[in-house]
């Protein structure tokens, strides 16, 4: 018969030093800290490589001559007191409003479209996010060839007999009036602001505006109460991206803008690429005056969005 066999037990051994525990605990503590620092490095140092240090070098280039002399103020009194800069920063308001505005109105009727399940609703999902994959170049060369007097548009108005010639033809690309911009910008920028609202729409239940259309409220007032404040978040940080993204846009006015009609960036670029270098700081006074305007957008936007307790 086999030997029956009992398990060793082990002494318990000495307790470990009080000194011990508290090192051990000071020990994870310095881990822990040393991960946080390790991950938060990298992006310190990618704010301050990609915006802290542009943005001081154009703060200081704005202060000095094109000798690099300290000139102070003179260059933002120079800029600020000009009609075209005045102009100019209007002009490029405008149109970054007018197109977030019209942008957000269409973007929001096609997510309610979208929203509902029908026949074809994948294709045209597809269709809606396309858009966004298409540079910003091309977006304005294609509009150039559908909308300008020689495009496709005016040639098939010519073939059908609804005008005379190319002269006819309503001037909407490279207008003073910038209509051909926000054309673009709308079209450019609608679907960012739509997927954003779809995708709020499609995991939000219906159960709420049932209840409410159940009760005999109208689809208006459906809309305004109960679907409204649901996407008003979703479209207002959308909205501020498209707003600082049409601000800021260099290549739909270079295509699609009027010559002697400019927005900032346009102005900002031939001040800077002055060859006699003449204008070159008083294009470091118009980038560091588009920062701030953007600043100021997304402040006043964070005023009224945050609640009071959480400024």
């Amino acid at each position: 018969m086999a030997k029956k066999t009992h398990p060793v037990q082990l002494e318990p051994g000495p307790p470990f030093p009080s000194g011990f525990r508290s090192l051990q605990k000071k020990g994870v503590q310095v881990s822990k800290r040393l991960s946080f620092i390790a991950s938060f490095v990298p992006l310190v140092v990618l704010m301050a490589v990609g915006y802290i240090v542009p943005v001081a070098a154009n703060v200081i280039g704005s202060l000095q001559d094109k000798q690099g002399n300290f000139v102070g103020l003179d260059n933002w009194a120079t800029v600020l007191t000009s009609y075209y800069f005045v102009d100019s920063l209007l002009f490029t308001l405008r149109i970054a409003l007018v197109s977030t505005a019209l942008a957000m109105v269409i973007a929001v009727v096609c997510a309610l479209a979208l929203r509902r399940t029908f026949v074809g609703k994948k294709l045209v999902v597809l269709m809606f996010q396309f858009n966004l994959t298409i540079p910003r170049m091309a977006a304005a060369m294609m509009l150039l060839l559908l909308l300008s007097q020689t495009g496709f548009i005016s040639q098939a108005a010519r073939a059908l007999g609804i005008t005379q010639g190319t002269a006819d033809f309503p001037y909407l690309i490279q207008d003073q009036a910038g209509l051909g911009l926000i054309i673009a910008f709308t079209w450019k920028f609608f679907p960012y602001i739509g997927m954003s609202v779809l995708g709020i729409l499609q995991g939000a239940s219906l159960e709420y505006e049932d209840q409410a259309a159940v009760l005999g409220v109208g689809r208006f007032r459906r809309f305004w109460h109960v679907t409204l404040p649901m996407i008003v978040p979703a479209t207002s940080i959308a909205s501020i991206i498209v707003f600082a993204a049409a601000f800021g846009d260099y290549e739909i006015p270079m295509v699609l803008g009027n010559s002697s009609h400019r927005v900032l960036s346009i102005y900002t670029y031939l001040k800077y690429s002055d060859p006699a270098l003449m204008n070159r700081p008083e294009s470091y006074v118009l980038m560091v005056a588009m920062i701030v305007v953007l600043m100021v957008v997304i402040l006043v936007y964070r005023h009224l969005t945050m609640p009071k307790e959480g400024r």
